[in-house]
């Protein structure tokens, strides 16, 4: 903005050695032109003056004349005073001069072109205006401002902004943007905002989680899972036997965390490792729609369902967990326990399986006193110690929400008969008890059936596959008869492969026509009839005569029936039995 002030001229082009060159301006000229600098401040508040192409021939007559004059006086001395040999040096002089102030004022005015082009440069890329060409107009931006005041518009200035009235260039020219607008203040970001202005922002995945998935998958080098893109816009997520890994867990795990299709995840069989159960853990705690987790099979061990506690613990939506042959152990048992009396959400709980012996009394205990769990498999362990049993019926007494009991393949006999007639006795909301294929013997069944009279809360009793033989099953069969047990609730009696003798037929038709909704399974009905066998005599006389028969020649052939019709009752011999035969 401190550059000297420029005159425009608009006139023709005219070579400089036509105008009269004073020596006091060539000096004026180049004192300028190497001390710009310091003559610029002083210049900037002068006023510019403009010429015009009548003002500048104006001028250039009255040069002219004044010069004929004085030529034509000094043509008059020079005849008279100067010699001719003196005239040549004189026009050499001149000629020198002249050519000398030429190639000056060209140099001078290319160097101020290239300056005043560069300065035009420089403003275009300030207000953006591209470069003027021949054959095309430029456009002028009028903005709101400018609008109010276009009579008044001077041609090197901007009534807008003060800064650019110094711009040399045309309105015709200048495409002004208004720049509190192209540069406005940027508001605070904040921190987090402020953090990806200098990083990548991450993508942003719609909540079925598919993409999310498989771009995790790609950055991951691992092999996807082609179904997977369908079973997430489902209800279930299907992967038992797949055998997943730590890395291909934590991908499907991240893809879940907003998913609101999966209600149910199934994981049969696949081993997991305790890092895919972290990412399990993880999962559980974020997502708000899975109500199902199946493990069943996962070999998860003790790290496992300790790396699981946080989730159990705390998740609110979760309603079925299945950690059946699990491996969990007594130690990952107790963390269950543990978790679950924290948890008054979760309603089933599948424990099968998991080597479970009376070391974890303690922790049965805690579960059935403290969680509210509605139905509980304790299947395929070792749970016949009297001592679990009685941390299991004073757990029970405490729990009131308990209605389904597993206790099936756990070698339950003698040591825990009494704590189950307990049990049952006591027992205001256990709805179904299962309690095959375990040791129980026709005694046992007499002290059960006991405990079943007093019971009016149990629906369904399983005891097929016991060794209760038919007197058992009797006592148990007479202890749900309207005479013995008029509360009775009990809709289902299982003893399945068992076989009871015909004196049972008579309280069978009692419950048949008092309670018709009880259904009665057996392994049969020993009928007490003898057995009889087949006719020897008739085997005997058949084998026989396919004897007498079976020689090919007539001659030879016998009917044996006609044989023993012509015998005697005298007593022969052996060689005349041959020759009567």
């Amino acid at each position: 903005m401190n550059d000297l002030p420029k005159l425009q001229y608009n006139g023709p082009e005219e070579p400089l050695d036509k105008y009269p060159v004073d020596e006091s301006c060539v000096i004026n000229d180049l004192a300028r032109t190497f001390d710009d600098d310091d003559v610029a401040e002083p210049l900037q508040d002068e006023e510019i003056k403009v010429w015009t192409y009548d003002d500048d021939t104006k001028i250039v007559k009255e040069e002219k004349e004044e010069e004929e004059k004085e030529e034509e006086e000094k043509e008059e001395e020079e005849k008279e005073e100067e010699d001719i040999k003196t005239e040549p040096e004189i026009i050499d002089k001149t000629d020198i001069f002249t050519d000398f102030m030429t190639e000056f004022g060209a140099k001078r005015t290319k160097e101020l072109a290239i300056k005043t082009e560069e300065k035009k440069k420089q403003l275009r890329q300030l207000i953006r205006v591209e470069q003027k060409k021949d054959d095309v107009s430029e456009e002028t931006l009028i903005t709101p401002e400018d609008e109010d005041i276009v009579s008044e518009r001077v041609s090197t200035e901007s009534s807008i902004h003060p800064c650019l009235r110094k711009i040399d260039i045309s309105d015709s020219q200048l495409k002004l943007v208004n720049p509190y607008t192209v540069y406005q203040v940027p508001n605070d970001p904040g921190l987090l905002p402020a953090f990806w202005l200098l990083r990548e922002r991450p993508p942003i995945y719609s909540t079925d989680g598919v993409q999310k998935f498989y771009d995790i998958i790609k950055r991951a080098g691992l092999r996807s899972i082609g179904s997977l893109k369908d079973m997430l816009l489902t209800d279930q997520l299907n992967l038992s036997y797949y055998g997943l890994k730590s890395p291909i867990m934590k991908a499907i795990c991240e893809a879940l965390v907003d998913n609101t299709f999966v209600r149910k995840l199934d994981f049969k069989d696949s081993k997991l490792s305790a890092n895919a159960c972290r990412y399990l853990n993880d999962l559980l705690l974020k997502n708000n729609t899975i109500i199902d987790l199946l493990l069943s099979g996962c070999r998860i061990g003790t790290n496992g369902a300790k790396n699981l506690y946080d989730a159990i613990s705390e998740n609110t939506i979760l309603k079925v967990l299945d950690l059946s042959r699990c491996d969990i152990g007594n130690e990952g048992f107790g963390y269950i326990a543990s978790a679950l009396s924290n948890n008054q959400d979760l309603e089933s709980l599948d424990l099968s399986d998991n080597h479970l012996d009376e070391m974890c009394s303690k922790s049965l205990y805690n579960l059935l006193s403290q969680s509210k769990l509605t139905h509980l498999n304790l299947s395929w362990n070792s749970l016949h110690d009297a001592k679990v049993w009685k941390a299991l019926v004073d757990g029970l007494r405490k729990n009131e929400t308990l209605r389904s009991l597993n206790l099936s393949w756990n070698a339950l006999g003698e040591e825990c008969v009494h704590h189950l007639y307990n049990l049952l006795s006591r027992s205001r909301n256990i709805e179904k008890l299962n309690l095959s294929w375990n040791k129980f013997n026709g005694e046992h069944a007499e002290i059960i059936a006991e405990g079943i009279s007093k019971n009016n809360t149990l629906q369904e009793l399983q005891l097929g596959n016991n060794p209760l033989k038919a007197q058992g099953v009797s006592a148990l069969i007479h202890a749900i008869t309207p005479n013995i047990s008029r509360n009775s609730a009990l809709c289902l009696l299982d003893l399945e492969n068992i076989w009871a003798n015909k004196d049972i037929l008579e309280d069978l038709e009692t419950i048949k026509n008092v309670r018709p909704w009880v259904t009665i399974k057996l392994g049969g009905i020993l009928s007490n009839y003898q057995l009889v066998g087949p006719n020897v005599r008739r085997i005997l006389l058949k084998r026989a005569n396919y004897e007498a028969m079976l020689p090919k020649q007539k001659k030879q052939q016998r009917n044996f029936g006609q044989f023993v019709m012509s015998l005697t009752d005298k007593l022969i011999t052996r060689g005349m039995f041959a020759r009567i035969y």
